[in-house]
């Protein structure tokens, strides 16, 4: 007669199997969404237990907060830095002020409350709903087609071409990521108020802006190949032109 260890061990090596087959028949993914102050924040985490956090705020995010912001959330709660796409508002610099520990308690608060969710994309609009509720990811809560399979993500940072610095002279790098959802999605972010590069084609990539530094990239050839590095890493390689 099996013992109740064998039996629980025959129990796991089943839903190892499934997994493994992709029949796993409960949601891709759980999420929280939270706000707090001017932030908001939704939290993706897919079956195999992977992150995505995308965080937004009303006010813009240089890079230094954006630092401060993915330090705290890296030391607290073990989460990859090139999962976090801290994300601030576009306009004048005379807008608000940054409150970074507004986008510190929405995550915080959308990590304590992961359900299963559904995650849809429609065009340029990306959401999830949350026990028929549905949170915008990116752009507006528009329906559409259900995204499945596991997260990847990928941040890369990059200092442009340029000639001869001065001792005075600021050095920068400038922020590229990734995150992939799935087979048929990547989501591509540049710095401050960028576009996405004419050779990468929109078809299965969702472009956001104003994403870990509010200061926008170059026109730089080095900024094109770290999208190019980013896109590779998170399983999108050939999706230029």
């Amino acid at each position: 007669m099996p013992t109740r260890s064998s039996r629980r061990l025959a129990g796991c090596i089943a839903i190892e199997l499934l997994l493994a087959a992709g029949g796993w028949t409960a949601a891709d993914f759980r999420a929280g969404a939270a706000t707090a102050g001017q932030a908001k924040a939704v939290v993706l985490k897919d079956r195999r237990g992977a992150y995505a956090v995308f965080a937004e705020a009303d006010f813009e995010i240089p890079q230094a907060v954006a630092d401060f912001v993915a330090a705290r959330l890296v030391q607290t709660y073990d989460l990859p830095r090139p999962s976090l796409l801290l994300r601030g508002a576009g306009g004048a610099p005379s807008g608000p002020p940054a409150q970074p520990e507004d986008l510190l308690t929405a995550t915080a608060a959308a990590l304590g409350t992961l359900e299963p969710a559904e995650v849809r994309i429609r065009g340029a609009n990306l959401s999830v709903t949350l026990a028929g509720h549905c949170h915008p990811i990116i752009g507006d809560c528009a329906g559409g087609a259900l995204v499945h399979g596991p997260i990847r993500a990928a941040l890369q940072m990059v200092e442009p071409t340029h000639g001869l610095l001065q001792r005075a002279d600021p050095w920068r790098a400038y922020p590229v990521q990734a995150i992939a959802l799935g087979k048929d999605l990547v989501i591509v972010a540049l710095s401050g108020p960028s576009q996405l590069p004419r050779e990468f084609p929109a078809q299965g990539l969702l472009f956001v802006s104003h994403a870990n530094d509010s200061a926008a990239p170059p026109d730089d050839a080095r900024i094109r190949e770290a999208i190019r590095q980013v896109l590779s890493r998170v399983g999108a390689a050939g999706r230029t032109r």
